[in-house]
């Protein structure tokens, strides 16, 4: 498949996106949630809601110690740190949410809430390749699924569907397995694909035999959304957790919830399981990560506390993991010693059960007395009431500030953005770039300073989700904002000729296009005194490594590039293919709406005890600023044969302007009168009044 859809311009309505971001991106911005380790290379993938999966070459864990045995304490990725950031992989459009290592180590594939699961080569060091695009899912594909002996990969989304894909062929779709009533967040399967099992919302597990594809059997135990699902590599043992606090184990065969945990306060999202099927590791909302022993779900140890809700949990081994990774709501990743945990497992009973004096129970102590050699577990009856068995993690990857708050200036071209440590940063939505940091301020003190009372119609979308900065065009809007050259500040000249005026919307086109082949035809061969190329002249070039993204009307991208690499022959070829007749329209063929025209009233002003006031009903552009009105009024209105003599900008001392009883500037447009004085749905009323020497 290719990365575009071969979408017909006169298909849906479609939007176009691209993000203000620095040209390197090293570091995760907000939350990671989809971990990876391969072993054999020690490299760990790592992805989450910024859209960015990136490799990190990461040493073993006994190295790791030895390392910094002599040091102590956590180590952030850095120059000097034995992690190192290797490559970044590009493609996806929205939050990463899962990934899984196939073929051997060499494919690695992941799923997006952009609806698709793609497929990267990893084989070579930092040579990482974009492979194919998987698009068969039409709603946020929320998991994936392995299955090594079979050589397949399993995918689920909101859109109820399983797929499975033959790694052995070219990804190709080898089945669909149907039955899922509601959006599905876990998925699981066996080693050799005989069992795969599906949940979510619908709070059931339904079981599925790819073999046979008959009707998938359910089991029913979970009040609220299942989050995580495990099998053993036999099928007969699953764990699933749930939004609803608890951790069940069920008898695949019985089809039966056999053993509950409820140690958890909040919903568990994630689960691990060692290669015995002996111990569970969980996380969730409630920020602990907890081990438990699969045959007694009663029991459990606290093993840390993170900072933030834990996304996803990765052991670092099955065998006898030494350590397990963390992601969080927040940008850092972490690795937590298990080596505690372990030292105080040992000398358990045949069951691997150990009991220690970290193991809590949240039931009732037993009346009897435990074996000989084995302590009890202490009762508790909050998680709060436990010990941690550690409270700093042996290695930390530091992720960058993410963007969670902004507001849009009334120009309609600076965004005042706030990120997770209060630092306040304004961006030139035209320029495509970050243009001042203002420390750490309360965005809204800075949003004061920079006000003006100034109306400009909205023409983009801002969306922050991936802790960027994404904008959005849309075709019923992208168009709104016409300005005069001297108002968007592209002249500085006191010529009060006829003003030139110039369109948001159309100038960002031309930077986004700029480079795209048809566009810079269409420029050179429409000439300067064409109108819609003196209206979109002033565009900026973009940085090239902005990404840019070309979508349906509900988000689905149709295909992702780089600004810089639109004139390249296969990136242009696939816009060629996706992109909107709305803006081959304006970058092609020089086509804009008009300006929009608005009608007001002129009557004098009440203080004037005018006997018989005339009402004149008039039209004229909404960016005809008062001082033009002021004018009309002195020449045509009240026929003074003076007015050639008074200039421009001083008319206001011969006439003056009001509208609900609040006096206009002159330099003020009738868009702006509207909306901050006017704030009315009926047509605009203005009163003159001359001015009394």
């Amino acid at each position: 498949m290719s990365g575009a859809s071969n979408t017909s311009q006169s298909g849906s309505k479609k939007k176009l996106s691209f993000i203000i971001r620095d040209e390197q991106e090293p570091l995760h911005r907000s939350a990671v949630s989809a971990l990876q380790y391969d072993a054999l290379h020690s490299r760990l993938f790592t992805g989450g809601s910024d859209t960015i999966i990136r490799t990190w070459s990461v040493p073993q864990h006994k190295l790791l110690q030895d390392a910094f045995s002599a040091r102590g304490g956590v180590r952030s990725a850095g120059k000097n740190s034995p992690v190192q950031y290797q490559s970044s992989l590009e493609r996806h459009t929205d939050w990463v949410t899962d990934m899984v290592l196939c073929g051997n180590g060499k494919l690695l594939v992941s799923s997006s809430n952009d609806t698709t699961v793609k497929v990267w080569s990893i084989e070579r060091d930092n040579k990482h390749g974009y492979l194919d695009s998987l698009n068969l899912h039409t709603d946020y594909v929320s998991c994936l699924a392995y299955a090594p002996l079979a050589e397949k990969v399993v995918s689920a989304s909101f859109d109820r569907n399983i797929f499975v894909y033959d790694v052995n062929s070219n990804f190709a779709k080898v089945n669909n397995l149907l039955g899922c009533k509601n959006s599905i967040y876990s998925l699981a399967t066996t080693p050799n694909l005989s069992l795969v099992l599906g949940s979510g919302t619908e709070k059931q597990i339904r079981m599925f035999d790819p073999r046979t594809n008959d009707k998938p059997m359910k089991m029913r135990g979970h009040s609220d959304n299942v989050r995580a699902l495990l099998l053993n590599d036999d099928g007969t043992r699953a764990l699933s957790a749930g939004s609803d606090g608890t951790i069940r184990l069920w008898d695949i065969g019985m089809q039966k919830n056999i053993a509950t945990g409820i140690a958890h306060e909040e919903g568990v999202w994630t689960i691990q399981v060692d290669a015995s099927f002996k111990f569970v590791y969980s996380g969730g909302r409630d920020r602990y990560v907890l081990k438990s022993p699969v045959n007694d779900l009663s029991k459990f140890q606290v093993l840390f506390k993170e900072e933030a809700p834990v996304k996803k949990l990765l052991l670092s081994e099955k065998e006898n993991p030494s350590s397990i990774w963390v992601g969080t709501w927040k940008s850092d990743i972490k690795r937590w010693s298990l080596n505690s945990a372990n030292q105080n497992s040992n000398g358990g009973d045949e069951e691997g059960v150990s009991s220690f004096s970290t193991y809590y129970t949240t039931c009732k102590p037993r009346s009897s007395s435990p074996p000989p050699g084995i302590t009890a577990p202490k009762h508790i009856q909050r998680l709060t009431d436990a010990r941690e068995l550690q409270n700093t993690p042996e290695l930390m990857i530091s992720g960058a500030p993410a963007i969670n708050k902004y507001k849009i200036l009334n120009d309609k071209r600076h965004v005042l953005t706030s990120d997770t440590e209060d630092n306040v940063a304004l961006y030139d939505v035209l320029a495509g770039k970050k243009v001042k940091e203002y420390g750490k301020r309360a965005l809204e003190n800075v949003f004061e300073e920079k006000s003006k009372t100034v109306y400009v119609p909205s023409w983009f979308i801002v969306d922050s989700k991936s802790g960027m900065l994404q904008i959005t065009l849309d075709e019923l809007d992208v168009f709104s904002s016409w300005l005069t050259t001297k108002d968007a500040g592209f002249d500085d000249s006191d010529k009060e000729t006829k003003v030139g005026a110039v369109n948001y919307g159309g100038m960002m086109l031309r930077s986004l296009f700029e480079r795209w082949p048809p566009c810079k035809l269409a420029t050179a061969e429409a000439g300067e005194s064409d109108e819609v190329q003196k209206a979109t002249s002033h565009y900026y070039t973009l940085p090239e490594h902005t990404p840019f993204i070309v979508c349906e009307g509900n988000g689905r991208p149709l295909f992702r590039l780089l600004v810089g690499d639109a004139g390249n022959e296969f990136e242009s070829g696939e816009l060629a293919q996706c992109v909107p007749p709305w803006v081959t329209d304006m970058i092609e063929r020089n086509v804009l709406p008009k300006f929009n025209k608005m009608p007001f009233y002129l009557l004098p002003h009440p203080s004037t005890n005018s006997k018989q006031p005339k009402k004149d009903r008039l039209s004229a552009t909404e960016m005809l600023l008062v001082k033009k009105v002021m004018e009309h009024v002195y020449e045509k209105v009240l026929g003074n044969v003076d007015a050639n003599t008074v200039p421009l900008n001083q008319i206001h001392t011969k006439i003056e302007m009001y509208c609900n009883d609040q006096k206009l500037e002159p330099e003020t447009d009738l868009r702006t009168v509207k909306h901050f004085y006017w704030k009315q749905s009926g047509e605009l009323l203005l009163y003159y009044r001359p001015v009394k020497n």
